[in-house]
């Protein structure tokens, strides 16, 4: 998978997760190491961990290696509003790991002409791990970076599912 990070973001939205736990991406010795990071395009998302960029004789970074995850399952997003100032919003989303021995990773969020596209992915299980091909349920809450939006209708995706909000020129949620 030898691609130009210049390619990638011409062609599409290239993220990366953020949490507070989150480690950061680190430049060493000519080689990117990015813990987990997200792609956005018209086609469809994907989130990968494990990215490695390395600089080719052009001093470009080029994507070496990454690892694929899973997107969640999910059957549900409904919007939170804290009414505080600033105002705060959140998704809180529901759905279904693949199997019980995968976790959450940390969502992945962009904003781009009204949309807040959130790409939610699972966890590998490890190679010696064996798990029962049973569903599991989670639920999350996922905070929306509203500040300074003007007035007007906002649509949340998560993984294909989506709910809207909209508020006035006072930051006052109509729905």
């Amino acid at each position: 998978m030898l691609l130009t990070l210049k390619g990638a973001l011409i062609s599409s939205a290239v993220f990366f997760a953020m949490a507070t736990h989150a480690e950061p991406a680190v430049f060493s010795n000519g080689t990117m190491t990015i813990p987990e990071g997200a792609v956005v395009t018209p086609e469809g998302n994907a989130y990968y961990t494990n990215i490695t960029l390395k600089q080719d004789a052009n001093r470009a970074l080029v994507i070496t290696s990454a690892t694929p995850n899973s997107l969640v399952t999910v059957e549900t997003v409904d919007i939170l509003v804290m009414e505080s100032f600033p105002l705060q919003v959140s998704a809180s989303v529901s759905g279904y790991l693949s199997i019980p021995c995968v976790k959450l990773l940390n969502p992945a969020v962009s904003y781009q002409d009204g949309v807040f596209q959130v790409v939610l992915a699972e966890s590998n299980p490890g190679p010696a791990e064996i798990c029962i091909a049973v569903t599991e349920p989670f639920s999350t809450s996922i905070a929306l970076d509203v500040e300074g939006l003007p007035a007007g209708t906002y649509q949340v995706d998560v993984n294909g599912v989506s709910a809207e909000f909209s508020f006035d020129t006072d930051n006052s949620i109509l729905r």
